[in-house]
């Protein structure tokens, strides 16, 4: 057992000693603090932006569509790509679907291009059959103008060139006659694979107007602008980890998502900053950035702001560039707020009273001012009043805590 130390005639233990140096430390750090003045600084003039980085929940106008048919899916139409009502989507090849058929019909639609437009064989009989005919009217009248002359020396040439032009309309219509049953048969093969097609083939067009997207997670019907003004704190820790529905790309199956049409008209982004010091209030303009999908500093609009114990709730609604994120639901953003007007150093900022304020120094005598702080950065501070009989101007002395 220790004996301690022996002064003036009593044992000192060793924890009496730790306790004096404690004691020690302690006024000397008072005696420091009580003549080490305060800092001091003046209220200025400025404007700056505070950003405030978190993830966000977004929100669309969307509506998911399932397929019509089980079977192979062929799109016309890309992602991000704007359509409009009843605009062709798709084709679904039901399951038993012989694609053999399509080369067929190409084929076939081929011969009849070429025919038609290649050859021009049609248009050169037409124009050699007139001729002919123009021809055969101009002999006839020749020799019926020489019996009624009684000229019959030249006659049996005549005769020679209209037997010939007679021989020559035949083989034009003999052949015209051809040429129109092999164009039949040729429409008739077509029709016939286009109305087995048919059975097989299952057209998908636009229900609506809109952009129109492949990639689905499982919440376009669930989650909608028209819920936003209920939209809790519980539902986004919800959604912000829900994990996205796994989809065959080149199948379909009935009952099962196969696409998705977005309005391109308002859309929110939800999120829950995990403290209470938001500068900003329903209705007002804030900056948006969403880095990785878009480098344009985006316009938002402060939908709602529901302070919770120890969170807050931000719904912010866009009108603009929806694009970048037409295929996102969970981001990461950065909130700006820009503000202009009286500023101060952000170290002035205090809190007394559960009241946001700054201490001012006025006629020797110090004075705790409640302001509402409307932007802050690592430096500065842009405030404003929260009443008309006690607030800041320009070059009042404030002091930095």
């Amino acid at each position: 057992m220790a004996k301690g130390i022996i002064i003036a005639g009593r044992r000192v233990r060793f924890r009496f000693f730790i306790f004096l140096a404690m004691i020690i430390v302690f006024f000397i750090y008072l005696i420091k603090l009580m003549l080490s003045p305060p800092l001091y600084d003046i209220v200025k003039h400025g404007e700056i932006t505070s950003w405030e980085q978190c993830e966000g929940l977004v929100i669309r106008q969307e509506k998911a569509y399932t397929a019509p048919e089980f079977g192979e899916v062929e799109f016309f139409v890309t992602k991000g790509q704007l359509v409009n009502k009843d605009e062709l989507l798709a084709v679904v090849y039901k399951d038993g679907y012989d694609d053999k058929l399509v080369d067929s019909l190409y084929n076939i639609k081929q011969k009849i291009w070429d025919y038609q437009n290649k050859n021009i064989v049609q248009e050169i009989m037409d124009s050699d059959f007139e001729k002919i005919e123009e021809d055969i009217d101009s002999i006839v009248y020749t020799i019926q103008y020489n019996i009624q002359k009684d000229e019959f020396y030249d006659m049996e040439k005549y005769e020679n060139q209209l037997r010939g032009l007679l021989d020559r309309k035949k083989e034009i219509l003999d052949k015209k006659e051809s040429t129109s049953k092999y164009l039949e048969q040729l429409y008739s093969q077509e029709e016939e694979i286009e109305n087995k097609l048919k059975e097989w083939k299952v057209e998908v067009t636009a229900p609506e107007s809109g952009i129109v997207s492949f990639e689905l997670d499982g919440l376009e019907n669930i989650i909608t602008p028209n819920d936003i003004d209920y939209f809790t704190a519980e539902q986004y820790l919800t959604f912000i980890d829900y994990k996205p529905l796994e989809l065959d790309k080149e199948n379909t199956h009935v009952d099962v998502p196969l696409y998705k049409i977005v309005v391109p008209y308002k859309w929110y982004i939800v999120s829950l900053i995990p403290h209470k010091n938001i500068f900003y209030e329903q209705g007002d303009t804030l900056k948006l950035k969403i880095p990785g999908l878009s480098e344009e500093v985006i316009s938002a609009t402060v939908y709602k702001v529901d302070f919770l114990k120890d969170s807050t709730l931000v719904i912010l609604e866009m009108i603009e560039n929806i694009e970048s994120v037409i295929e996102a639901r969970n981001i990461h953003i950065e909130i700006g707020i820009s503000a202009e007007g009286l500023m101060v150093p952000t170290k002035a900022i205090t809190n007394k009273d559960d009241r946001t304020g700054v201490k001012v120094e006025r006629n020797g005598d110090i004075k705790f001012v409640e302001v509402k702080v409307k932007a802050m950065d690592d430096e500065w501070a842009i405030i404003d009043k929260v009443n008309d009989y006690d607030a800041l101007e320009l070059n009042d002395v404030v002091i930095i805590k």
